[in-house]
């Protein structure tokens, strides 16, 4: 009997022993494991958010650069459109032909008005990549509207103003969708 005494307390020494270890393990190593996992995950999570946020801000800031391209090449374009429209008006009151230096200088005017249209519809077709259906569909009717004004004489042409017009509607509109 005495020795059954000894295998069952020997055998509840290693119980007692295994419970010690599992205990031990459990103690120990866990809540690392458990800290490791919850920041893997919250690391996960963050670096996802931070890649829309940064699509985002990305997008956004060519959104912006097209609205300031197309502000600046609209002006530029509107302003070579006044200065041809008055030159040709001084030009046809005039009783005398234009010198040769008038006349370079209104050749010029024409340049610079066709390089403002070429630069300017340019930034425009960028709206197509980064806005709306809605802001494009605008900017194809003006290109439309537009492209009837170039085939028209200075005589029949709208008052500038017109063209000031589509320019204050559409940077309008590119900057309400921006600031959406």
């Amino acid at each position: 009997m005495g020795l059954q005494k000894e295998k069952d307390m020997a055998g509840a020494k290693t119980k007692v022993k295994a419970k010690l270890a599992f205990t031990t393990i459990i103690q120990h190593w866990v809540p690392p494991i458990i800290t490791v996992a919850l920041g893997l995950i919250a690391g996960i999570s963050l670096a996802a958010y931070n890649s829309d946020l940064s699509t985002n801000r990305f997008f956004l800031e060519k959104q912006t650069r097209t609205a300031d391209n197309v502000a600046v090449e609209f002006s530029r374009y509107i302003e070579n459109w006044a200065r041809l429209v008055r030159l040709r008006k001084q030009f046809d009151t005039r009783n005398n032909e234009p010198s040769a230096e008038e006349k370079e200088f209104f050749k010029r005017a024409v340049f610079e008005r066709a390089d403002a249209r070429d630069k300017l519809f340019s930034s425009f077709d960028s709206t197509h990549l980064y806005y709306s259906k809605r802001i494009t569909d605008l900017v194809v009717r003006f290109r439309e509207w537009d492209d009837k004004q170039s085939e028209l004489t200075i005589e029949k042409l709208p008052n500038i103003e017109e063209w000031r017009k589509w320019q204050v509607d559409i940077l309008r509109q590119l900057h309400e969708e921006i600031s959406k």
